[in-house]
């Protein structure tokens, strides 16, 4: 296939900007059983979640949601890659879902983890 200087131009464009984009292949990395940070503790094989040592109870999407962001901190992640990463469908229909998600989590550990990012969405912060 041939393009044109300007469709060359805005393809490169693209493919610069997408180069960088988090896909779910992230997620399936081999990384370690066990997440720490400053007073959390996440448990991958177990599923369980520690909060300045104690349990705490996590919904399947709550656990997967914050996994999903702990396993990437500082990346910021839209609600649209969130839904698709946790809830594994299309993310057209996620409307209210991740920040509902989100905002349980954060009752549940604390604010200082998951921070939003007005107009893009969310991130962890160790």
């Amino acid at each position: 296939m041939t393009f044109s200087d300007s469709e060359e131009h805005i393809m490169s464009r693209i493919l610069a900007a997408v180069e960088n984009e988090p896909t779910m292949e992230h997620i399936q990395n081999p990384v370690p059983d066990i997440l720490t940070f400053p007073n959390l503790e996440i448990n991958i094989n177990e599923q369980t979640v520690y909060h300045n040592g104690i349990p705490v109870s996590l919904t399947h999407h709550e656990f997967f949601t914050l996994l999903y962001l702990a396993r990437h901190p500082s990346w910021v992640f839209s609600k649209e890659q969130i839904y698709e990463a946790v809830w594994e469908e299309n993310p057209k229909q996620c409307g209210a879902s991740v920040a509902n998600v989100v905002y349980s989590i954060r009752r549940k550990i604390g604010e200082r983890y998951i921070e939003t990012v007005i107009g893009s969405g969310y991130r962890f912060v160790e």
